[in-house]
């Protein structure tokens, strides 16, 4: 078995219909140095396979007849790369803004017991994102502290007293979600961000993948077996991206949102669990 410090890393970047963002971010991808560089690509129906084929060999093309959605997406780099490597799933409206990653990320992935690691999404302004990492989201305390994590987001603005205040009040029930005035440190998560993600290709398999039923949780089963598993899942921010946030899909994302929401209740455990969660799936925090 090839040692962990040794893997080969692969950068895997789902598309829908975003040519114009893969312009942009594959000669950044292209010049880190890969071990391969994969587009997944959903059905598209503008101009992105005429761009990624402007690369040529460096770069490949993996596409297919149905639309998969995000999870069904991004489970296509399990049989486009057969052997084992480390996987770094890119967004396509990314803009990568570190230097060096397949060493990074072989630092990063070193322990055999790590999961998914979600390494730095920051939005246009600079701002960690508020949606880097989060708890087990499918109980009402963490709907509602999430909920909670936006209005913070939102109320950063105020003059620092104001902030202060704000934190203070709410720095309990905020605790496994970021602190976007912080600093961002290495943590361990219950999921992180698939957009700047990394993760061996045999534990993805292993997990069964995401989530090909859903569009806006798809992290969440997987996550909650590696859970399970013992493993341990991390947010680091040792690797930046800025999220464009480029929307082609044009669906109520909040309402997709809430009515995934209600399908994960009904699997993980109904009503009750939502309503009193035994806290069997709290992360491993002293890890």
């Amino acid at each position: 078995m090839t040692a962990l410090s040794k893997l080969p890393v692969i950068a895997a970047i789902p598309n829908y219909n975003m040519g114009s963002s893969l312009a942009q971010l594959l000669p950044q991808v292209l010049r880190q140095g890969y071990n391969a560089v994969y587009v997944l690509d959903d059905c598209s129906t503008d101009n992105s396979r005429a761009v990624v084929a402007r690369f040529g060999s460096a770069v490949t093309w993996i596409g297919g007849e149905r639309n998969l959605r995000a999870g069904g997406n991004r489970n296509r780099i399990l049989k486009a790369h057969k052997t084992e490597c480390i996987i770094h799933f890119l967004d396509a409206d990314v803009r990568l803004e570190t230097n060096g990653t397949p060493a990074k990320a072989r630092a990063i992935m070193r322990d055999p017991r790590t999961a998914f690691v979600g390494c730095l999404v920051k939005d246009a302004k600079g701002r960690q994102s508020l949606w880097n990492y989060g708890p087990d989201s499918v109980a009402l305390y963490t709907s509602l502290t999430g909920a909670l994590q936006q209005l913070v987001g939102k109320l950063q603005a105020p003059k620092p007293l104001w902030r202060a205040a704000i934190r203070g009040a709410t720095r309990r029930a905020l605790a496994e979600w970021p602190d976007i005035a912080a600093d961002p440190q290495r943590r361990a998560v219950f999921w992180p961000v698939e957009g700047n993600m990394l993760v061996r290709r045999s534990i993805l398999e292993s997990l069964g993948g995401f989530d090909a039923s859903i569009c806006e949780n798809d992290i969440l089963p997987p996550a909650r077996r590696a859970y399970q598993a013992g493993l341990v899942s991390y947010f680091d921010p040792a690797i930046t991206v800025t999220h464009l946030a480029i929307d082609v899909r044009h669906y109520n994302r909040w309402l997709m949102f809430y009515k995934e929401q209600y399908v994960l209740i009904k699997r993980y455990g109904g009503w009750r669990q939502w309503l009193l969660p035994d806290g069997r799936f709290k992360p491993r925090y002293n890890q």
